[in-house]
């Protein structure tokens, strides 16, 4: 079996050839940056006769959890080519990755799917989030945003407490594409607020938005006027304000790949909620578990404040 290794400029069109394979889709088209020379040397694969035959496709990243930053890693694009299948190389490669993202300064990744590859892993649930149905009512002016209104768009997103960190060259790459979460997407502006809405079979979805919660919910009953439905739904964050909402599961999985890192890149978020005795003992407590006890206690169930903890949508971010 050959050994994972990180990638290099030459495998770069190998990947995207592969990617694009296994998941039918125009993969280099879909993620530019995930899939750009900038960050190629984060990729991890296992090459056979001289071209990639296993992947695991990680963009680092940051999270703000109202201001306080934490190192996180996006994982996607783990495939393996159909004649290689059954050799192990999703684990070993993933395990590779994981080792890459540890020696960066990581602490979390973040996991788009919930296969039994990533529970063998160790990644876990985090808790989900809402799903608001809004149904036609007094609307907002609107228009749809070009590539111009990226500034105004990432002016309203900077306003949410909890975010992904962007760049604005990445992002402009990002929205350039058309696509959000994998889909076809379009994005709306009204002064206030923005949304970003895709289509899937039964419904269709604002996956991402900014804006105060009044603001996107007006924006929303445009679009739906716009297109004559009977109603849209949605995604949202804990911190969004409606009337009527349902849990809806997280689309992805989690893990902390260090404790340390972690602690010492949320420690500003923990005492700013905890009392310094309570985050005595809540570190006290971390010492003690294993990763896959503390990954159970930050994202699944805890006694302490703050905790589980949430993550944000992915929207653009998505790979």
């Amino acid at each position: 079996m050959s050994n994972p290794a990180r990638a290099e400029i030459e495998d770069l069109q190998g990947m995207v050839d592969l990617a694009s394979l296994v998941f039918k889709s125009e993969m280099g088209k879909i993620f530019p940056v995930l899939f750009s020379q900038e960050n190629v040397e984060n990729m991890t694969i296992v090459k056979e006769k001289g071209r990639p035959v296993s992947m695991i496709g990680l963009l680092p990243r940051e999270i703000s959890f109202f201001g306080h930053r934490m190192k996180v890693g996006l994982i996607g694009s783990v495939c393996t080519h159909p004649d290689y299948r059954g050799k192990n190389y999703g684990a070993v490669t993933l395990a590779k990755a994981e080792e890459h993202a540890i020696d960066i300064g990581l602490s979390l990744l973040i996991i788009s799917g919930g296969r039994g590859l990533y529970q063998r892993f160790g990644a876990v649930r985090p808790p989900g989030t809402k799903r608001i149905l809004v149904k036609p009512g007094r609307t907002a002016s609107m228009r749809e945003a070009k590539i111009s209104d990226i500034g105004k768009i990432l002016d309203l997103y900077r306003m949410k407490p909890l975010r992904y960190i962007r760049n604005f060259t990445d992002f402009e790459k990002t929205f350039s594409t058309g696509y959000a979460e994998a889909r076809k997407a379009k994005t709306y502006l009204s002064e206030k607020a923005y949304i970003t809405v895709v289509e899937r079979e039964d419904n269709h979805y604002v996956i991402e938005y900014g804006g105060g919660s009044k603001d996107v919910i007006s924006l929303t009953r445009g679009y739906i006027e716009k297109l004559g439905l009977k109603g849209c739904i949605i995604v949202a964050e804990r911190h969004f304000k409606a009337e009527e909402s349902l849990p809806i599961e997280f689309p992805g999985t989690a893990k902390i790949i260090s404790k340390r890192s972690f602690l010492d890149q949320m420690e500003g978020y923990f005492t700013e909620i905890m009392p310094s005795e309570d985050y005595d003992r809540f570190v006290e407590t971390v010492e003690r578990l294993s990763l896959a006890e503390f990954n159970q206690e930050v994202f699944c169930c805890s006694k302490f404040k703050g905790l589980p903890l949430s993550l944000p949508n992915y929207g653009f971010d998505y790979i």
